[in-house]
């Protein structure tokens, strides 16, 4: 496997394509459905995190396929970069690899890299893909909170809900939430304890599980 270069974000002409043209077949294979979008920042310079609850392998090209959404920078588990076609792929559509459950602040660091640089990054903050077969989200790890406390970045939670596992044919419904900042999650403090870090996770999976619980509600 390439060793991936955390030292340097760099910009792909490839992403855009696949967006333009990738993009209007997900939204048919799919039947996507974008809601909230009015929550998405219109300033460039803001920054700010993206937190989605982990579906499926396609969790960061939903939630970016529309026009005002910018590029998500994603973590994505390091044994896809061992195929060299797939691993290709997936760095060009911004993704990079961590390694999970082995302490790899390589991907943390990179991730605040993104962020200081202005731009955004995508995170799931449940850490791994939901098994429950209704997509019930699950609890959150600390990456989110210690990303956002680093670079001093807010948080967009979004939910994607659909009835049951996610399929080519079933709606698909994106919810994008209200942003939290730093002072929502109570990080705007210069020093904050483990348990504020936890704290400021569950928030943000509680936001995101609100927006998916009001989906299915209204299914």
């Amino acid at each position: 496997m390439k060793e991936f270069d955390y030292s340097v974000v760099r910009h792909y002409k490839f992403y855009g394509f696949v967006k333009k043209v990738f993009g209007p077949i997900f939204r048919l294979v799919y039947k996507l459905e974008f809601k909230g979008l009015e929550n998405v920042p219109a300033d460039t310079d803001k920054r700010y995190i993206v937190a989605i609850n982990h579906t499926c392998a396609f969790d960061p090209v939903f939630v970016a396929i529309p026009k005002n959404v910018p590029p998500l920078h994603f973590m994505a588990k390091a044994e896809l970069f061992k195929n060299p076609i797939v691993g290709w792929v997936i760095e060009h559509l911004y993704g990079f690899p961590v390694k999970r459950g082995k302490g790899d602040t390589s991907a943390i660091e990179y991730g605040e890299k993104i962020i200081t640089e202005g731009h955004v990054m995508a995170i799931c903050p449940e850490g791994k893909r939901v098994k429950d077969k209704d997509g019930v989200p699950q609890k959150a790890k600390s990456g989110v909170a210690i990303v956002a406390k680093a670079t001093g970045a807010s948080v967009l939670p979004v939910a994607i809900c659909c009835d049951g596992p996610i399929k080519a044919g079933k709606k698909v419904t994106v919810s994008y939430g209200k942003m939290l900042s730093l002072s929502d999650l109570g990080l705007n403090n210069e020093d904050s304890a483990v348990s504020d870090i936890k704290r400021a996770a569950n928030m943000v999976m509680d936001s995101i599980t609100a927006l998916w619980e009001a989906e299915k509600i209204g299914n």
